[in-house]
């Protein structure tokens, strides 16, 4: 267990990411990950190089704390946060966990504070502050989540916020519980709630518009330095900020260390889609495996230097690999290209007819070839055996009937 001192010198990046994919990925629909699963994971995420993890909420049962003091006794470099409401007694669960920083998480919004609470804000600001102070005499790392944020009145939020800040809170959390905020209200309001309080802010945003990365930039942009995000984006509803995107994003588009390893972030998602059954599908930004597969792009020559043009970052930043398609609209090049891979030679008719095999397969199964599939073509061609199937050649009939030889 660190001190709070040993906390804030580790948690000292130009962007600090608060994982949060082993407590919140069970509030994800259908979702259960077994003791060993969560262990495994918050092991992949620490050789990461992760700063700080969320890993559960022990005020909610026995074994939640078996978990969660498990985890913070394996001896890993991150420090280990455990949730709390804004009770007393859900931070001596935590205590009891050996937790080096808590979040304490209360609803700052007039709907939450009046229908779902029952509250006043008066209430909730003095709850807020009691918790707050409790846990600082406890000498632990508190975070302070300002629940439903968005949805707050801003002249309340400041209020709240200063509280915090009084009460002795190492950071302020602007949370989008319901993911309805954009990213222009979020720069302006995030920008606000710095300057006012001068605090350590963190934003938290969810997916529900599919605006968490988007509004976790404009929070970074307005003065945040802690972003919360979880692998995958996994969460309730349409999740979070997927923890990948966010580092990425501050190391190869804002040039600020985040002090994670993006290729050791791949294993970690694995392990997470193997034990929550949600596959990485192709598409998914940074992990997924299409996102380095280009059908055209190849210099004229066959090179892969025009691809490198097209690609918004090397691959390899994230463990990826390059692939070129071999399908119903891939170029000359790519087969030029992809044949060099195999010391195969052809000259440029032959390239021509090669690709319109190629096309043409792709066409007729549905799908893109593999290289094996071009290799097989590639000897057809060379070997003689390929022929125009002229039933189906309109230039044949075009010149039958010039030549006055159709029936």
């Amino acid at each position: 267990m660190k001190s709070k001192n040993e906390v804030k010198a580790y948690l000292n990046r130009q962007i600090c990411i608060c994982d949060t994919t082993i407590r919140d990925s069970e509030n994800a629909s259908g979702v259960v990950l077994s003791n060993t699963e969560k262990y495994r994971i918050a092991k992949l995420l620490d050789n990461a190089g992760v700063a700080q993890m969320d890993v559960g909420s022990p005020f909610t049962g026995a074994e939640e704390k078996k978990t969660v003091r498990r985890i913070s006794r394996m001896g890993l470099n991150a420090s280990i946060m455990a949730y709390n409401r804004a009770e007393k007694k859900d931070i001596d669960d935590s205590i009891e966990c050996d937790v080096d920083a808590v979040s304490i998480g209360i609803p700052v919004s007039e709907i939450q504070m009046t229908r779902r609470m029952g509250k006043t804000p008066d209430w909730v600001r003095n709850k807020m502050f009691e918790a707050i102070s409790y846990a600082v005499e406890k000498d632990l790392y508190v975070s302070c989540i300002m629940e439903d944020a968005t949805r707050a009145s801003l002249p309340f939020l400041m209020n709240f916020a200063l509280d915090a800040k009084e009460a002795g809170a190492d950071r302020l959390v602007y949370n989008d519980s319901v993911g309805v905020e954009e990213p222009f209200s979020t720069f302006e309001r995030v920008k606000i709630l710095k300057q006012v309080t001068e605090m350590d802010i963190e934003i938290q945003s969810r997916n529900d518009f599919g605006l968490a990365t988007a509004n976790s930039l404009a929070g970074i942009k307005a003065g945040a330095t802690y972003v919360g995000a979880s692998l995958l984006g996994i969460g309730s509803r349409a999740g979070n900020a997927p923890l990948e995107e966010i580092a990425l994003l501050a190391e190869e588009k804002l040039k600020m260390s985040t002090g994670i390893n993006l290729t050791a972030l791949k294993s970690a998602a694995i392990a997470l889609s193997r034990a929550s059954g949600r596959k990485i599908w192709e598409s998914k930004p940074v992990l997924g495996s299409g996102c380095f597969a280009q059908e055209a792009g190849l210099s004229a020559d066959g090179s892969s230097s025009a691809i490198e043009i097209l690609e918004p970052y090397d691959p390899a930043v994230v463990g990826g690999e390059r692939e070129v398609v071999l399908g119903k609209h891939c170029s000359v090049e790519s087969v030029i290209y992809l044949l060099k891979s195999l010391d195969l030679g052809i000259d440029p008719d032959q390239a021509e007819e090669l690709t319109e095999l190629v096309r043409q397969n792709a066409s007729d199964q549905h799908r893109s070839l593999s290289t094996d599939d071009l290799y097989e073509l590639y000897q057809d061609l060379m070997s003689g055996t390929v022929f125009r199937d002229e039933e189906d050649d309109e230039d044949f009939f075009d010149s039958k009937k010039a030549s006055g030889d159709e029936e």
